[in-house]
């Protein structure tokens, strides 16, 4: 009896450390695929129709109602899974954030050739970005 109440507690442990895999497999492959579709046939863009310091105040807005409910989400997450898990998770998403830092500067600087980076570029750089730091980590482990 003792053996079969073990069993699904181990299948339930696998899971729960591979289920962010897939989750972030996903998000590797979707990235990579968005960046590959949008450097292929760019999106073309109409201007704002709000003047400039209402658009301003929208992204500030935006951020701030979107940011709060981050953290929230963060702070229930973090209580739903593992600190290993965790920190995986937040030091692949500071990769993904200095990485598209360092692409769009990059990107700048040939900007002449690659012509301008769209949003939907930054937003699959992003998402690749976080599913390689992602992955790297699940490799490399957080030692040196």
């Amino acid at each position: 009896m003792s053996e079969h109440n073990q069993t699904p507690g181990l299948r339930s442990r696998i899971y729960k450390s591979l289920k962010p895999d897939w989750a972030f497999g996903f998000v590797l492959i979707v990235g990579l695929g968005l960046l590959v579709l949008e450097v292929q046939d760019p999106a073309q863009y109409v201007a704002a129709k709000w003047s400039a310091s209402a658009v301003a105040a929208a992204a500030i807005v935006l951020t701030l109602i979107i940011a709060l409910l981050a953290t929230v989400v963060a702070a229930l997450d973090r209580k739903k899974t593992d600190d290993y898990h965790f920190q995986i998770m937040a030091n692949s998403a500071i990769i993904a954030n200095i990485t598209a830092i360092f692409v769009h500067m990059v990107w700048n600087l040939a900007e002449p050739r690659l012509g301008t980076m769209s949003v939907q570029i930054m937003i699959a750089i992003l998402l690749f970005a976080w599913g390689l730091g992602y992955f790297f980590y699940r490799w490399r482990g957080f030692g040196q």
